[in-house]
């Protein structure tokens, strides 16, 4: 369905604008692309309405995404494969963070660590390449590196924020999506995804 989505809007871009032919591969992964994040966005929006979990859910996405725009990570094969979980994760992220209780004292000491473990992370393995995507280039990787670890540190104050001012839920949802993003970009991560490591 995707596919044959973005065939017809590139078709019609090519037709329209005047492209080359060259350029129409280009143009249906990146609407493939496209169409495929925004459905799966919309299917995760939804489903975390009907659980009365937007606030956690949304916030945990953004917190996983800012992660792996920079970092890189482990990919799923498939878009089907991907497609259901990530929906299944982030419906579980927001269950988990708006009714799972935790000691809050105690949460923000784990938290605390698994940032230091973070920065471990982003020195070893940061960016986290694919098949298909390997960064080589040694100032591309610097330079993710370091967005990686200014990303960290402002998700970082954003979860003493929410502890300081008491929003406990907010604070366990980007302490989850920071979590999953981090674990995804380490050769464990690759593992459990069985796919391989680049």
């Amino acid at each position: 369905m995707l596919r044959n989505c973005s065939q017809k809007l590139s078709q019609m871009i090519i037709s329209e604008l005047g492209y080359e032919k060259y350029d129409r591969e280009i143009l249906e992964y990146g609407f493939e692309i496209l169409l495929g994040m925004t459905f799966k966005f919309f299917s995760i929006l939804v489903v975390s309405l009907i659980l009365h979990t937007l606030p956690e859910t949304m916030l945990s996405l953004l917190a996983f995404a800012l992660i792996r725009n920079f970092a890189g990570g482990a990919h799923l094969k498939t878009y089907a494969s991907c497609y259901a979980t990530g929906v299944c994760m982030f419906a579980l992220n927001g269950l988990i963070i708006k009714y799972l209780p935790f000691y809050m004292n105690h949460l923000i000491i784990v938290s605390d660590i698994f940032f230091i473990i973070s920065l471990f992370i982003t020195l070893k393995w940061v960016p986290a390449g694919t098949e298909k995507k390997v960064v080589s280039d040694l100032f591309t990787r610097r330079k993710l590196k370091g967005i990686t670890i200014i990303t960290l540190g402002v998700l970082f104050i954003l979860t003493h924020i929410f502890y300081f001012i008491g929003n406990y839920n907010l604070l366990k949802a980007v302490f989850c999506g920071v979590l999953e993003g981090m674990f995804l970009v380490t050769p464990l991560g690759y593992k459990m995804l069985r796919v391989s490591y680049h």
